[in-house]
C-alpha cells in the first residue's frame, strides 16, 4: 500500500472513529502540528495522486477503506452509510447543474450501498436513515412505488424516528400524486399532529385541505387551509402580514388557498357558509380576504347581486375595518355591472353614511392615505344629492328639499376646494330657498358671491342674497325683524361694493347708506364691524373659507378701524383649519409686521411654525421652532418639544449643523427621559459618521453605552437596544483594523500581529453579543464568523517562504490546509448557530447571511434547492 492511500485510508478511519469532534485553539491544548516543524520532516510526495474535490476525495477514501479486509463491522457499516450518502448527494448535485431529466447513476450506486447495508447489518442503529435515504435513491431514479414502500417500512419499523415527520410527509406526496386521496389525508394529518414546529407543518396543512377537498369534504377542508392563512396572515392586527408583502411562493401559496376555499364556499350555502366558518374560526385581519374572492368568483360567474351580497356581508360584519369601503365600492360596482340602478343609488347612499368624514372611519385614518375612499365619497355625495333635489323640484316635498340640502353641506364640508364648489354651494342656496329656509339661504348665497374666486354665478348669487332676506324678513316682527332688516342693510353695502357693474348695485348702496346714516352709527367702524360680523357668522356656520374672505375685507374697507387686529389674526386662524397654509403664512407674516407690540405675537410664531411645516418648508419652519424654544416665557415642555422639532426640521432641510446645534441642546437641557435622550445621541452619532467626524461620532457612542449603564431604573429596552447598536458600531474599526493585518513571511512573525488584531475585534463583538438583542447578537455572530473565515482565507494567502520549491512547498501548503482547518470548523459553528436562530423565528440580514456563507463552506448540506409542490394550480 502506498504511503499517500495508507494516509487516506488512516484518514477515513480517523474520521469514523471521532465523528465530529470540535478543534479549538487554546493554551495548555495537545501541540499542533506546525509551519516550523517542516524542517525537521521528511517530505514525501506523490506525483500520481490527483487533486479534486472535497466530496470526490472522502469517497475515494471511503471506497478504499471498504476494500481493506478484517476491519470493524461498526466502521465498514457507517463507512457504507457516508458512502452511500455522498453518492447521493453527488446525484442529486449533478442533476441540479444539468437538468432534472439526467439519469441519476449515482442514485443508483447509493440504492447498491444501502441495500447492501440492511442485508448485511439489519441492527444497525442508523438503519431508519438508511432507509430514508434509500426511498430517495429511489424517487431519484424514478422508482416512486419502492420509495413509498420503503417509507412505510420506516413508519412500522422505526415508529420513534426523528425524521418521521419528513417521512411521513413525502408519503403523502407520492400518495396525493398517485390520487390516493384517503392515504395522503392520513399521512399529512400525521406530520400535523407533531406539531408546529415542523418544518413540513405549513405544507401538510395545505395538502391536507387538498385531499379533503378531493374527496369532496369540502366543508372538512377548510380548517387545514384556515390554518395555512393563519401562518402566512397572522391571527391577530399585531402580526398581520400584507398578502403584497409576500414572497412569490407564499404569495401563490396564499392565492390558491384563498381560491380553493371560496369554491367550498360555493358548494355549499355561499356567504351563509363562509359567515358561519368566521363565526367558528374567530377574529382574523385577512377576513376580508374571504369575503372579497367570494364576491368575486360569484361576479366572475354574473351572480352580481349574490357577490354584491357577500360583499355587503363583511361590511355590515365590520364597516370601519380598513377594508370595509373597497368591498363596500365593489359592492356598488357588481350592482352597477348587473343594471341594477336603483340598487346602484341606494349603495352609494349607504357608502355615504358610512364613510362621510364625521364617521368612525376617520377617527385613525388619513384622507391622503386613502386617496380612492376619499374620491368614492366625493363621486357619490354629488350624486345623491343630485337625486334628491331633481326628486324634490317634481315632487315638491320639503323633507326632499331638506336632504338635498344636507347632501350638498356635506360634499362642501368635505371638499371645500374642489373646483366646482362654487356651483354646488349656490345649488345649496337654491334648494334651501325652495324649502323655504330663507335666512340659511341667504349665507349661503352670500357664500357663494364672496367665498369663491368671482364665478359666473357670483353676481348673481349676491343679488338673490337681499331676494331671500327680503323674503325672510316678511314674517318677522319687532326686535328680530330689526337684526335681520341690519342684516340686509350689511349685506346690501356688501354687494354695492362688490359688484359695482350690476344694474341694481347704485340703488342698492343708496338706500343701505341712508338707513346707516339714519342709525347714527360711525360709517367707517360701522362697515368694519357689519364685515367682521358676517365673518363671524359664517364662521360659526362652519363657512370657514367665507369667513376668511370677509376677515381679511375688513382691512380693505376699513384700515384704520380698531377690530382691524382681530380680524386678520382670526383671518389667519381659519386658513390654518382649511391648510391653506401658503395664505395663512402671508397673513401671519404681515399681522407679525404691523402689530409687534401684539400680545398675540407667541401663538403666531406657533402658527408659523404649523404652516412652513405643513407646507414642507422645513428650514423655515425650524427657524419658529427655534424661537419657541429660545422663549424664555414658554412651558419647559413646550420648549423641549420644540428643540426636537427644530432639529428634526434642520435635518430635512438639510441643514445638519444646525440639527446637530439643536440635539446638543437637547441633550444638555434634557438628560431625561433617558430614551429621549438617548434617541438624540444615536442621532448625533449618525451625523458625525455622514460628515466623517470618527472621533465624534465614537464620542457620543460612548456617551450612549456609558448613560445605559448608569440608567437604573430609567432604562428601558429602546436605551438598552441603542447601546447594544452603538457597541456593535465601535467593534468595526476594530474588525477593519484585523482585516488591514497582512500575513507575510516569516507567518509566525506576522501571525501573532493578526492573532492580537483578532481577539480585539473580537471582545468588541462579544461585548455586543452580550447584551441579547436579537438583531445585535445576529450580527455580531456573523462578524464573528467571518472573522474566522478571513482568518482562514488569509493565511491561505500568506506569503510562502521563498526557499520553498516543488514537493517542499506543496507540503507546506498541505500543512497550511490543515492549520487552516480549525478556523474553518469555527467559523461554520458561529454561522450555524445563527442559521439556528430560524427556528425561533429570527431571520434578519445576518441570518441570511449566515446561510449564504454555509452555502459555500458546506455546499452539499447548505447549497441544495428543496424541490417541492407548493401550489396547485388547478381544482380539476
Amino acid at each position: 500500500m502506498s504511503s499517500r492511500r495508507a494516509r487516506a485510508t488512516c484518514a477515513a478511519a480517523v474520521v469514523l472513529c471521532v465523528g465530529a469532534t470540535q478543534l479549538v485553539l487554546a493554551e495548555g491544548a495537545p501541540a499542533q502540528p506546525t509551519i516550523g516543524d517542516l524542517t525537521k520532516r521528511k517530505v514525501e510526495v506523490h506525483k500520481d495522486t490527483a487533486a479534486g474535490g472535497n466530496s470526490t476525495r472522502a469517497m475515494e477514501n471511503y471506497r478504499r477503506f471498504l476494500e481493506l479486509q478484517n476491519t470493524d463491522p461498526k466502521l465498514r457499516a457507517e463507512a457504507m452509510r457516508r458512502l452511500g450518502d455522498l453518492n447521493l448527494d453527488a446525484g442529486e448535485m449533478e442533476r441540479m447543474e444539468k437538468e432534472l431529466t439526467t439519469v441519476d447513476q449515482q442514485g443508483g450506486a447509493a440504492i447498491t450501498l444501502y441495500t447492501t447495508l440492511l442485508k448485511a447489518y439489519p441492527n444497525y442503529p442508523r438503519n431508519d436513515q438508511v432507509l430514508y435515504q434509500l426511498s430517495r435513491a429511489y424517487e431519484t431514479t424514478g422508482q416512486t412505488d419502492a420509495a413509498l414502500a420503503t417509507l412505510d417500512r420506516i413508519v412500522q419499523s422505526y415508529p420513534q424516528s426523528p425524521q418521521l415527520d419528513e417521512v411521513q410527509f413525502r408519503r403523502g406526496e407520492l400518495l396525493f400524486s398517485a390520487k390516493r386521496y384517503p392515504e395522503a389525508e392520513h399521512a399529512y394529518a400525521a406530520v400535523i399532529a407533531r406539531g408546529a414546529e415542523s418544518g413540513f407543518y405549513q405544507q401538510s396543512l395545505y395538502k391536507h385541505g387538498w385531499s379533503l377537498f378531493k374527496q369532496s369534504m369540502t366543508l372538512e377542508s377548510l380548517p387545514s387551509f384556515g390554518k395555512v392563512l393563519d401562518r402566512e396572515l397572522g391571527t391577530t392586527p399585531a402580526k398581520a402580514v400584507r398578502l403584497e408583502s409576500l414572497k412569490r411562493a407564499d404569495r401563490e401559496l396564499v392565492d390558491d388557498t384563498l381560491r380553493v376555499m371560496s369554491v367550498s364556499f360555493s358548494y355549499n350555502d355561499g356567504v351563509s357558509s363562509l359567515e358561519r366558518y368566521v363565526q367558528q374560526h374567530g377574529q382574523r385581519p385577512y377576513n376580508w380576504l374571504l369575503y372579497e374572492r367570494l364576491g368575486d368568483l360569484y361576479v366572475d360567474k354574473q351572480r352580481y347581486q349574490d357577490g354584491a351580497g357577500v360583499y355587503r356581508a363583511f361590511v355590515a360584519r365590520d364597516p370601519y375595518s380598513d377594508h370595509a369601503p373597497d368591498l363596500d365600492m365593489a359592492a356598488i360596482e357588481a350592482y352597477n355591472k348587473g343594471g341594477f340602478s336603483q340598487l346602484v343609488l341606494d349603495g352609494k347612499h349607504e357608502f355615504v353614511q358610512h364613510y362621510n368624514f364625521d364617521s368612525p372611519y376617520w377617527k385613525t385614518r388619513s384622507r391622503e392615505s386613502n386617496p380612492r375612499v376619499v374620491q368614492e365619497l366625493k363621486t357619490n355625495l354629488k350624486d345623491v344629492a343630485t337625486y334628491f333635489h331633481a326628486s324634490a323640484q317634481k315632487s315638491g316635498r320639503v323633507a326632499d328639499y331638506q336632504e338635498a340640502a344636507r347632501n350638498y353641506r356635506d360634499y362642501l364640508k368635505s371638499f371645500p376646494g374642489d373646483a366646482d364648489a362654487a356651483q354646488t354651494n349656490y345649488l345649496l342656496a337654491e334648494a334651501l330657498y325652495e324649502g323655504h329656509q330663507y335666512g340659511e339661504a341667504a349665507t349661503e348665497y352670500e357664500h357663494t358671491a364672496y367665498g369663491y374666486p368671482r364665478n359666473e354665478k357670483s353676481a348673481t348669487a349676491a343679488y338673490a342674497a337681499l331676494v331671500a332676506y327680503q323674503k325672510g324678513e316678511e314674517g318677522l316682527a319687532g326686535a328680530d325683524k330689526d337684526a335681520w332688516h341690519k342684516r340686509a342693510t350689511d349685506s346690501g353695502v356688501k354687494f354695492a361694493q362688490t359688484f359695482p357693474e350690476h344694474p341694481d348695485s347704485a340703488g342698492v348702496l343708496t338706500r343701505s347708506a341712508q338707513e346707516i346714516f339714519a342709525s347714527g352709527d360711525d360709517l367707517t367702524e360701522r362697515l368694519a364691524a357689519s364685515v367682521y360680523k358676517q365673518g363671524e357668522a359664517k364662521q360659526k356656520a362652519g363657512d370657514a373659507a367665507g369667513a376668511v374672505d370677509d376677515y381679511l375685507r375688513v382691512e380693505r374697507v376699513a384700515p384704520e378701524s380698531k377690530i382691524r387686529a382681530n380680524a386678520q389674526y382670526d383671518a389667519a386662524a381659519q386658513l390654518i383649519a382649511l391648510k391653506q397654509w401658503d395664505r395663512a403664512i402671508g397673513v401671519l407674516e404681515g399681522f407679525r409686521r404691523s402689530f409687534p407690540q401684539s400680545p398675540l405675537q407667541r401663538d403666531v410664531t406657533a402658527k408659523l411654525a404649523v404652516a412652513y411645516s405643513s407646507l414642507n418648508r422645513p428650514a423655515e419652519a425650524a427657524a419658529e421652532f427655534e424661537r419657541i424654544a429660545a422663549n424664555p416665557t414658554e412651558d419647559k415642555g413646550v420648549q423641549r418639544e420644540a428643540l426636537m422639532q427644530s432639529a428634526d426640521l434642520y435635518a430635512k432641510a438639510g441643514n445638519t449643523p444646525k440639527a446637530t446645534s439643536m440635539l446638543e441642546k437637547f441633550v444638555d437641557t434634557n438628560p431625561s427621559p433617558l430614551t429621549d435622550a438617548e434617541e438624540a445621541r444615536e442621532r448625533l452619532a449618525q451625523y458625525a459618521q455622514r460628515s466623517g467626524n470618527v472621533g465624534r461620532r465614537d464620542y457620543w457612542y460612548h456617551e450612549i453605552i456609558r448613560a445605559d449603564e448608569q440608567a437604573g431604573a430609567q432604562r428601558t429596552d429602546r436605551t438598552h437596544y441603542l447601546a447594544a447598536k452603538a457597541q456593535l458600531a465601535l467593534a468595526q474599526p476594530a474588525r477593519d483594523a484585523f482585516r488591514e493585518v497582512r500575513l507575510t513571511a516569516p507567518l509566525k512573525k506576522s501571525l501573532i500581529v493578526k492573532r492580537n488584531a483578532l481577539e480585539t475585534a473580537m471582545d468588541g463583538y462579544k461585548r455586543a453579543a452580550d447584551y441579547k438583542v436579537a438583531e445585535v447578537t445576529t450580527a455580531a455572530t456573523f462578524e464573528m464568523a467571518e472573522l474566522y473565515r478571513t482568518l482562514s482565507k488569509d493565511v491561505m494567502a500568506s506569503e510562502r517562504p521563498k526557499n520553498l520549491k516543488g514537493e517542499e512547498l506543496e507540503e507546506y501548503n498541505s500543512l497550511l490546509e490543515e492549520q487552516v482547518f480549525p478556523f474553518e470548523e469555527e467559523a461554520i459553528k458561529a454561522h450555524e448557530l445563527n442559521a439556528a436562530r430560524a427556528k425561533d423565528g429570527v431571520y434578519d440580514e445576518w441570518v441570511r447571511k449566515s446561510f449564504g456563507a454555509l452555502a459555500e463552506l458546506k455546499p452539499a448540506r447548505y447549497g441544495k434547492t428543496e424541490l417541492t409542490h407548493d401550489v396547485v394550480t388547478s381544482l380539476e
